[in-house]
């Protein structure tokens, strides 16, 4: 009886994420292959503009023999941070109206998104490496460190997304410093410097941007010969897992009052 009670609420959940997703799909990209597109073009013009900046400043990157896979690698990895952060956030806010209804439930639409979100920046990794693989020569890396940064990029972004679905229903002024403060997060996550080229101390401080560690990560799979040696794993790894399970959490105690209109 428990077997069948099981794939009764696994069936249930497949239904309810599935429309979710298609609707998602529907309302963010429209039925435009526009929509689609803005999607890669988005990391494609960021890259696209840093390699221009600092191609005509310097002579060679900080990283490798080419700016557009040295920015390539940096950036997307912040990329999938933060749109996966910014998508999460506005889960259940954007479909407010649908949490009338009792089978659909606050986590549904977080898991909705998060399925959707990764589905779409694996497409647009895929396309992007694509492209710059017909630019410039990408070594054999090793691809188990490419996954697994890509894995804890998205994880704490939607860890910070799924706590922010709280925070910001309950206080608007919140989202706005939360808005102030993010922006220098691109110029301080490694994106366009390697931290190691830092002078003490803040090639020390830097390293309590978890970012930092998570780029270096998916550097060093693109780069045979780069170590990063100051990548610690168990930091930034331990503190995906913990936004996670904290914003679940927080998600869980705040049921009721998400479902209220802010």
């Amino acid at each position: 009886m428990n077997n069948g009670y099981g794939q009764n609420r696994l069936k249930h959940q497949f239904a309810v994420t599935s429309a979710l997703i298609i609707r998602e799909m529907t309302t963010r990209y429209g039925n435009k292959f526009g929509g689609y597109l803005w999607a890669v073009l988005d990391p494609v013009l960021t890259i696209a503009i840093l390699t221009t900046v600092f191609s005509a400043i310097a002579h060679v990157p900080p990283l490798g023999r080419s700016f557009v896979l040295f920015f390539a690698s940096g950036y997307i990895v912040f990329y999938m941070y933060r749109s996966m952060s910014d998508q999460i956030a506005t889960a259940v806010s954007s479909n407010q109206a649908l949490l009338n209804y009792p089978i659909v439930r606050p986590y549904d639409t977080i898991i909705a998104r998060v399925l959707l979100q990764t589905m779409t920046l694996f497409v647009v990794c895929i396309l992007l490496f694509g492209v710059i693989s017909q630019i410039t020569e990408i070594g054999s890396g090793r691809i188990e460190k490419i996954l697994l940064a890509s894995l804890i990029a998205i994880t704490l972004g939607a860890g910070v997304g799924i706590s922010n679905i709280v925070w910001f229903h309950l206080s608007s002024t919140y989202q706005q410093i939360w808005g102030i403060i993010n922006r220098p997060a691109f110029i301080v996550s490694g994106v366009f410097f390697l931290p190691e080229s830092l002078p003490y101390p803040f090639n020390h401080i830097i390293l309590w941007n978890p970012l930092v560690h998570v780029i270096g990560l998916f550097r060093s799979g693109i780069y045979p010969n780069y170590r990063a040696a100051y990548v610690d794993l168990s930091y930034v790894g331990g503190l995906a897992i913990f936004s996670v399970v904290f914003g679940l959490t927080l998600v869980w105690l705040f049921d009721a009052r998400l479902r209220e209109p802010k």
